[in-house]
């Protein structure tokens, strides 16, 4: 599925992008990490949720974490905050 870069922040060293899929599909929402710089309203990465790998929309491989989905954009902002604050 494809997804739009639509928030960015680091996190140790790391970034952390919370992307929208393009599609009316399930999840609509992911949080992934990556060490490669995205561009927040400009990127478009196509992810497979089975492998957990992700291309750039050229079909350049993409090193990336998948941290969580869901279908709502407050849900994926509590899920981070959960996550950062148990990871401290």
């Amino acid at each position: 599925m494809r997804y739009k870069i639509i928030d960015a922040y680091p996190q140790h060293n790391v970034k952390r992008y919370i992307a929208k899929c393009l599609k009316q599909q399930s999840p609509q929402f992911i949080i992934i990490e990556s060490a490669r710089t995205l561009c927040k309203e400009l990127d478009i990465i196509d992810v497979n949720h089975q492998s957990a790998q992700a291309t750039w929309a050229t079909g350049e491989k993409i090193a990336l974490n998948i941290l969580e989905s869901s279908d709502s954009l407050d849900k994926i902002y509590d899920l981070d905050a959960q996550f950062i604050y148990c990871n401290r």
